[in-house]
């Protein structure tokens, strides 16, 4: 009977897809998630990559039988920081508050943004965009004079940053066997690797990953 062992992209695949469940959607911390490296986030600030790693395979008594571990690494992306957009209004205090600004590329419903001016600085969740004109938050404390608007600050980028690799420990230790793998593990501590994408800084964590395969 010919050997046929495990394609190393099944597991990375089956993993991913765990990790897209976790991570992606409404109020959850990542924007996407790559079962693969790629170059371009299509402009997206908060990013998991799953790549491939060594192998180790070993010969077991039967000559077509083979144990192996394989090794992947999950990359976790986040924006540094953005520039602050300026409104062109002065939104009093109160809920359901619309503030109006140049461009509303960057923002999402549910995102947290900052709020500041001269006298004031809050945090507030955005309720509504109206594309290219305004975005409306929940509710705002304080009443503002033309605020800096931030949709991504470098306290949101740590929290982020740190919150993803919350949650993937979390579908690590929540899936630590199953028809594809016969264990899970986390493979030692993760590293720190700051990158700079498209001219913006991103931070970067890699958290290597483990799996022992049923014999094949």
């Amino acid at each position: 009977m010919p050997a046929a062992v495990q394609n190393r992209s099944t597991i990375r695949a089956a993993f991913a897809a765990l990790l897209e469940t976790a991570l992606v959607g409404s109020g959850l911390p990542a924007k996407k998630v790559y079962p693969y490296r790629v170059s371009d986030f299509g402009g997206r600030y908060s990013v998991v990559v799953v790549t491939s790693a060594p192998v180790s395979r070993s010969k077991q008594a039967q000559v077509t039988r083979v144990s192996s571990l394989v090794q992947l690494e999950v990359h976790t992306f986040v924006l540094y920081a953005a520039d602050a957009v300026v409104a062109t209004n002065s939104p009093t205090a109160g809920s359901s508050k619309t503030i109006l600004v140049p461009s509303t590329a960057d923002f999402e419903v549910g995102d947290t943004v900052t709020v500041e001016d001269a006298s004031h600085t809050e945090q507030a969740v955005i309720a509504s965009v109206s594309s290219g004109v305004s975005i409306t938050v929940a509710t705002l404390v304080y009443g503002y004079t033309t605020p800096n608007v931030f949709w991504w600050t470098e306290r949101q980028a740590e929290d982020r940053l740190d919150l993803l690799e919350k949650e993937i420990s979390d579908v690590i230790m929540d899936n630590d066997t199953n028809d594809t793998w016969a264990q899970l593990s986390f493979n030692g501590s993760s590293s720190f690797d700051p990158v700079i994408l498209g001219g913006r800084e991103f931070l970067h964590e890699i958290i290597p990953v483990e799996f022992r395969l049923h014999s094949d």
